[in-house]
């Protein structure tokens, strides 16, 4: 077999993917991906379109006497919109401050070291563990 031949054909075989994947690099240099701002949203500007206060004041009815014994699970703290998210049992709750929990506590205050509600006039407080 002819060694130039040979040659040739092995230097085509590897030419021709190399001019392949230098054309799709310098492509994929120019083109620079478009980024697009994102705004969220506050958490008190969501609507619900399900009746979540009436589901909640028949299990209060239900319940009587409702014990403060939720597990807080998450929350967000700030100078404003603080939240919380609690569970109990197999339901969570999301709270925003100055919002009612189960129509009856009060969610006062958010912080790293604690959580602070209040129905009437006894105030609740739950330890921050989260994240520690």
């Amino acid at each position: 077999m002819n060694f130039i031949r040979l040659k040739k054909i092995i230097i085509f075989i590897f030419t021709a993917p190399a001019l392949l994947l230098s054309c799709i690099l310098i492509l994929n240099l120019f083109n620079k991906p478009l980024i697009k701002s994102v705004e969220t949203s506050g958490i008190k500007d969501f609507a619900f379109n399900t009746p979540i206060d009436s589901a909640l004041k028949v299990e209060d009815q239900s319940m009587g006497a409702i014990a403060f014994d939720f597990e807080l699970i998450g929350y967000r703290s700030g100078s404003s919109e603080s939240s919380v998210i609690l569970k109990k049992g197999n339901k969570e709750y999301v709270v925003a401050e100055g919002e009612k929990l189960v129509g009856k506590f009060e969610l006062i205050e958010v912080n790293k070291d604690e959580v602070i509600f209040r129905n009437d006039e006894k105030l609740y407080k739950i330890k921050n563990l989260v994240g520690k």
